[in-house]
């Protein structure tokens, strides 16, 4: 009887491992450059760019994206090691405005990079392509969303 219970817990072990590292197989991730690559063919396509265009445009849109990120990571990093942390109410005055400090610093790059854009694009294009990039935020959210909430039914029903 031991030896049967040992055998079976064994196999369940095995069972749940594999079932595991199936679903981590299953997860669709995709690296940095095929984000981007999907990223600019959306807005490409969305905002009707040339392949001229594209060619002048991207280099300096990626450009943005490289500094915002820079700029918002070290925020987070503040925030994560501060979020835990009991803080004075000065402490706290600190961080707010440090935060505010950062998306001041977003929007002037935003505002930089919209010259260097009008010098690539027309206004109307820009335009498009800003109608574009928040179109294909909004959609990625959505289907990241639908795919978290698949898996979730899907985890349920077993």
């Amino acid at each position: 009887m031991k030896r049967y219970l040992l055998v079976s817990l064994l196999f369940l072990i095995i069972v749940i491992t594999a079932s595991a590292q199936g679903q981590q197989k299953n997860r669709p991730h995709f690296s940095h450059e095929e984000f981007q690559a999907k990223q600019r063919a959306y807005i490409t396509d969305k905002a009707g760019l040339s392949p001229e265009e594209a060619e002048a445009f991207f280099p300096l849109f990626f450009e943005l994206q490289k500094k915002k990120f820079e700029l918002e990571r070290n925020a987070r990093k503040d925030f994560k090691r501060q979020h835990n942390e009991r803080m004075s109410e000065d402490e706290c005055r600190k961080f707010v405005y440090n935060m505010a400090d950062v998306k001041i610093e977003v929007a002037k790059l935003e505002r930089e990079y919209t010259d260097k854009y009008l010098q690539v694009l027309s206004p109307c294009k820009v335009r498009r392509v800003q109608f574009a990039e928040g179109s294909f935020q909004r959609d990625l959210m959505k289907k990241m969303t639908e795919r978290r909430d698949k898996a979730q039914k899907e985890r349920n029903a077993k």
